[in-house]
């Protein structure tokens, strides 16, 4: 069975468009955007845990009931906690991905100097690298705020990007066309 996906020119210009627009948004207004996406995380998070509330009412299974139970009541109570604070969450999965970045920047320290006693040549680049990694972690973790809006104007550039190449892709298209 093959599927065959369509792509119509209006289309293809259409969500050109909307990457534009959201990439502009994205980029002139970082926190603004982020709070927008984390809160809209929750209420999505809420959705799913309402209905998979409503599913554990509806199996005839008493195991797929339960599970439908605990993890609709799981994402419930998040997406309440994320809905309710947003900042919150936005410094929180910046501050854990600053300590995981922190912690590979250790470990490529960690394999550079057992690199460098075997003798291999190069370790000192691999070493500095592995510093600066732990040092862009622990900026991560001390400033979270800030990378999330340098992450976001980031995420708005690269939509402008994506709109742009989807214009273009679209006048460049003939009238229906496959993808």
């Amino acid at each position: 069975m093959e599927f065959r996906f369509q792509r119509s020119k209006a289309g293809a210009i259409l969500s050109g468009i909307a990457f534009i627009i959201l990439g502009i948004v994205a980029f002139t207004h970082p926190a603004n955007a982020t709070l927008f996406l984390t809160e809209v995380t929750g209420w999505v998070l809420i959705v799913l845990g309402v209905c998979g509330l409503v599913m554990a009412f509806t199996h005839f299974s008493i195991m797929l009931s339960q599970l439908d139970f605990y993890g609709g009541l799981l994402a419930l109570l998040l997406g309440i906690l994320v809905v309710n604070w947003p900042q919150f969450f936005v410094a929180w999965i910046f501050v854990l991905l600053g300590i995981y970045v922190m912690i590979a920047g250790f470990n490529s320290v960690f394999a550079a100097n057992s690199l460098r006693m075997l003798g291999v040549s190069g370790s000192g680049g691999a070493m500095f690298g592995g510093f600066l990694m732990a040092f862009l972690g622990l900026l991560l973790m001390m400033s979270p705020f800030m990378m999330a809006s340098v992450s976001m104007m980031v995420a708005g550039v690269t939509l402008v990007y994506a709109g742009v190449m989807s214009i273009v892709d679209g006048i460049r298209m003939k009238k229906h066309e496959d993808a």
